[in-house]
């Protein structure tokens, strides 16, 4: 039996909240499937590069975003069944606006801002469908929550985790 394997680079995704309730992300063209998603967001991390270092970086680049506070979430497999390829999600907020940094092919790519609320909301109904969007968004989700409760919106978290348990969304 053959076993196919790609052969990639890791990558880093970024979860970036503007404010208390607003999430920042791109509207991007990709080839392979001739559409655009709605997506997180990320890039490959270079030689040499740390995850966080190439987060920070591709924050700046796609969105023209810098963030005060980084965390970690975690990582993830994006494609285990033919990949060993790894995605480190991290938590961005304190975000400052500033200039795009964008490479050359990342042309027509546009920045979104939408409502935590809305991007759950889009992600539940099926309409994210860029799978390391949708991982990282996941894995954000308890820490928003935590964010939420922290900043006085405790019956909003609370609304969202009994929605989310009941498949509200």
């Amino acid at each position: 039996m053959v076993h196919p394997r790609l052969f990639v680079n890791d990558f880093s995704i970024i979860v970036p909240v503007l404010g208390h309730d607003k999430l920042v992300m791109v509207w991007n063209y990709r080839h392979a499937i001739q559409g655009w998603e709605l997506e997180l967001p990320a890039g490959h991390i270079e030689n040499g590069e740390s995850p966080e270092a190439c987060a920070r970086r591709e924050l700046e680049e796609e969105t023209g975003y810098s963030a005060g506070s980084w965390k970690r979430l975690g990582w993830f497999h994006p494609s285990p069944g033919i990949s060993s390829q790894k995605a480190y999600a991290y938590l961005a907020r304190k975000l400052k606006r500033g200039v795009l940094h964008r490479e050359q092919y990342e042309f027509g790519m546009e920045v979104k801002t939408l409502g935590l609320r809305d991007a759950y909301k889009r992600l539940w109904h099926g309409e994210i469908v860029h799978s390391p969007t949708a991982s990282a968004l996941g894995i954000a989700q308890p820490e928003i929550l935590r964010m939420k409760r922290a900043t006085g919106a405790e019956g909003e978290g609370l609304y969202w985790r009994v929605a989310c348990a009941a498949g509200a969304y």
